[in-house]
């Protein structure tokens, strides 16, 4: 954590006293990086190791993806970004289409969602042993259902034999849920203007393919959706297949050490010794160069990595913000109120007994 502070501070210091733009500084940043690493094993002759870092450049320029013209960026999705303090429901994501109103990533949710006048929500997409897509946290079945075992050992007709509202806490109002496909909850945003943020938790090529067809088959998605994931990988597999896509990278720490609650995500010894260090790799990574490659429009970014500075930093690169799990309302109000970043929220109050739902 403190390794991952002080980078992000130093990050924030060079480009305040530098009379440069932050992409210019950023860039430079990672070419002076770049080439201190690569002489660290090329001594010998200089011009070898300006020639491979050359190299290297050349190749990031090749595969980067320029990302979606600002101008096409539509209302629906800067309208969540003009904090109006007056009204902070108009710039209110619900996590997990609003799992503190209803089942999380049902149609039930996202009904309830339009039925509250949220103007965006966020569902999460993982596929079926069979290859559909389908609304569900993953990577398993237990947290939310009636059964056990991972998602990609159902077929989606079992998969939807299962109740998604088996451990709701508002199971007395929707006391049975199904798990919902991905186009049915794709039709209702389109329907009702809903801005989406999918989240996209496995299998790049499926999910770009599913994605793109998705797109194709309803147009409006272009000024409504945005594809999410934790996962390089599969953000550049999107918007490789379509770059007209807008996208957000997901960060938080030790994302590849730990769950979401803070449990060890590993068992295995040598996972457990090198994850640690492929964090820190990764999350120096999403603010000095994935960003560049993917060609994001966005950020998301844990509740807990967020200071004025890093909005600034990211503000200056064109890449927009949004702050996710926020449900406190101290929190609400800081981040809303005096940052004027907009929300990733599981409701707009919690439900008795409630706990705190984690990503």
């Amino acid at each position: 954590m403190a390794c991952n502070l002080l980078k992000n501070e130093l990050f924030c210091w060079i480009i305040r006293t530098m009379a440069v733009s932050q992409r210019t500084a950023v860039m430079t940043g990672n070419m002076v990086l770049l080439w201190l690493f690569i002489n660290t094993f090329i001594t010998s002759v200089f011009v070898w190791s300006f020639l491979v870092t050359a190299s290297v450049l050349a190749a990031i320029q090749y595969v980067k993806i320029s990302p979606v013209n600002e101008s096409r960026i539509s209302q629906n999705i800067l309208q969540l970004f003009a904090v109006d303090k007056d009204n902070v429901k108009s710039n209110t994501i619900f996590h997990k289409a609003g799992g503190f109103h209803a089942p999380e990533n049902t149609l039930e949710a996202v009904e309830q969602a339009i039925t509250m006048g949220i103007p965006a929500i966020e569902i999460d997409l993982d596929f079926t042993k069979d290859g559909v897509g389908v609304l569900i946290h993953g990577p398993k079945v237990d947290a939310t259902t009636d059964s056990k075992g991972f998602v990609s050992d159902f077929t989606f007709q079992q998969i939807q034999e299962l109740n998604a509202a088996a451990n709701d806490v508002n199971r007395n109002k929707y006391p049975v849920a199904r798990i919902p496909t991905l186009e049915s909850c794709i039709e209702i945003c389109v329907r009702n203007n809903l801005v989406v943020f999918i989240d996209c938790k496995s299998n790049p090529k499926e999910t770009a393919k599913l994605v793109t067809s998705l797109y194709a088959k309803h147009p409006k998605l272009y000024d409504l959706g945005i594809v999410c994931s934790f996962y390089p990988t599969i953000i550049y597999a999107v918007r490789k297949a379509d770059p007209n896509i807008l996208t957000a990278l997901t960060h938080r720490n030790l994302i590849l050490s730990e769950l979401g609650q803070g449990t060890e995500r590993n068992k295995e010894l040598w996972k457990k010794v090198i994850s640690p260090w492929l964090d820190i790799l990764l999350s120096w990574a999403h603010w000095s160069i994935l960003w560049y490659i993917c060609g994001n429009s966005f950020f998301l970014c844990n509740k807990d990595n967020v200071c004025l500075d890093h909005k600034k930093f990211w503000k200056g690169l064109g890449i927009r913000m949004v702050i996710w799990t926020v449900n406190s309302e101290h929190d609400k109000n800081y981040f809303l109120r005096s940052l004027n970043i907009p929300i990733i929220t599981d409701g707009l109050y919690a439900p008795q007994n409630a706990q705190e739902h984690e990503n």
